[in-house]
């Protein structure tokens, strides 16, 4: 095990001799296993590094929490390394900021990395990113949806802070059975976390339900997807040196948090540098937000406009304008003004949403509707009973909504208040209208207008596929 990652480290130069180095330590088996490798190594091989670990106490689990930082300040002091233990109210930053406890916790968790490592001065963050880590987050980007770029899984090393600070994964050719292994040959009882027994959430499901039944299919199957995931690394990387190669040739100007490009060099490009240069151009902007492949086909159809002019807003206050002949990207670090978005709903079809980070889905279907097995966030009409022409917008001030059971109606306003949406989701949240109706508001409630009873003829369903992000605004 430990030539293994020593010979990965040595190879890839992911941690240089006498380094400072901040080690994420959650007291659990991967993390408690990378910070006694790196100990034994440093020890062994006299590298000279200077560790030190990282704890968040995320304000979840009261005692369990509690005990998991014991456990990690005691083993620090048993190895010699210097301990950083943080207390943050993560529930406080998902009222806050609208976040789901995952992806704040990350948020964070990460900045607090990176706060750690200017104090000591060091230039490498370390996590325990593994191998079944790898194979769980391909799977989970195949599932929601993603192209060539996500099957190239985690990378093994990414600029936290560009040029400054680096975050290292020393451990992915590794497995958790490894590591587990490992604990147990050198005497570690690291904590477990109680959440990640969890199946509310989709990562979850996928390493507890999914990846037992694809064992089951073929016991090599993590060897495959792991094989794949190098194959597409080395055609991504071709792939994203032509698209550097391109962007620069179509860059106007570029200064921090604003970039505009020859709208004619770019689309002389074949689209599939095209997707790849509005990447590059997104996280140049923000690398806070995860872009997905449903942001980059909104850029791309945008640029792609008739229109003499265009404009549309991304996640993390990031726009994106078409003018003739360029094409402008912003990131407004101030507060933005309320944006407006209405689309005309393809039906049948598939209607994307990018204020939203939303596609919207709509089908006829013939038959009695299964009511147990109606997926989530999908609402059935009378088609023949619609009041007018399908919409998916924001909402508008005085919106109401017509209630089942009842004769009156509400306001939107309130439906929202009393969802507990947060504020600064309200305006993202997508509507859908028929004509000047509210018909229906995902997640939330479906109106009384169009339903489907003995009489229907023809069945409509509309489907909204929301962003990880939504998962826990409208749990």
């Amino acid at each position: 095990m430990l030539e293994s990652v020593r010979t990965n480290i040595e190879q890839h130069r992911l941690l240089e001799p006498g380094a400072s180095i901040v080690v994420g330590l959650s007291g659990g088996n991967d993390s408690t296993a990378l910070l006694h490798i790196l100990w034994a190594l440093n020890s062994h091989y006299q590298y000279g590094w200077t560790l030190h670990a990282v704890h968040l106490n995320h304000g979840f689990r009261g005692e369990e929490a509690r005990e998991d930082a014991r456990y990690a300040k005691e083993l620090c002091a048993s190895l010699g390394v210097a301990f950083h233990l943080y207390e943050r109210d993560i529930p406080e930053v998902m009222k806050q900021t609208g976040m789901g406890p995952q992806e704040a916790s990350r948020a964070v968790r990460y900045a607090i990395f990176e706060q750690v490592a200017r104090e000591v001065g060091a230039s490498r963050i370390a996590v325990a990113h593994h191998a079944d880590d790898q194979i769980e987050t391909i799977l989970f980007r195949l599932i929601r949806g993603t192209r060539l770029s996500g099957l190239a899984g985690m990378p093994d090393r990414r600029w936290l802070v560009e040029g400054e600070i680096e975050l290292v994964r020393p451990l992915l050719p590794v497995s958790r059975a490894e590591l587990e292994r490992y604990c147990r040959e050198h005497g570690l009882a690291p904590r477990e976390d109680s959440s990640n027994l969890s199946r509310k959430y989709a990562r979850n499901l996928i390493r507890l339900e999914v990846m037992p039944l694809l064992r089951q299919i073929n016991e090599r199957y993590g060897e495959h997807i792991l094989s794949l995931s190098a194959s597409v690394r080395e055609d991504e990387a071709y792939l994203q040196k032509l698209s550097r190669e391109q962007l620069e040739e179509s860059v106007i100007r570029q200064k921090k948090g604003d970039i505009t490009i020859d709208r004619n060099k770019f689309q002389s490009c074949d689209v599939a540098l095209q997707r790849r240069m509005i990447t590059l151009i997104l996280n140049y902007l923000s690398r806070q937000i995860e872009w997905s492949s449903l942001h980059v086909e909104a850029v791309l159809h945008m640029i792609e406009g008739s229109r003499p002019s265009a404009e549309m807003n991304l996640p993390g206050g990031v726009s994106a304008a078409r003018e003739y002949g360029q094409v402008r990207f912003r990131l407004d670090g101030q507060t933005r003004h309320r944006q407006c978005f209405c689309y005309r709903l393809a039906v049948p079809g598939i209607t994307l949403v990018p204020e939203s980070g939303a596609s919207v889905h709509t089908y006829y279907r013939d038959g009695p509707i299964d009511w147990e097995k109606l997926p989530d966030d999908t609402a059935v009409f009378d088609a023949d009973r619609l009041p007018g022409p399908l919409c998916i917008r924001s909402r508008k001030p005085g919106d109401r909504m017509p209630l089942w059971g009842t004769a009156g109606s509400k306001k939107l306003k309130d439906l929202l208040i009393d969802a507990k949406v947060p504020q600064r989701w309200r305006d993202r949240l997508p509507i859908l209208t028929a004509g000047e109706q509210v018909i229906w508001v995902p997640g939330i409630r479906r109106s009384a207008v169009a339903p489907v009873d003995q009489g229907t003829k023809r069945v409509l369903y509309v489907e909204v596929e929301f962003g990880e992000e939504w998962r826990e605004v409208l749990k």
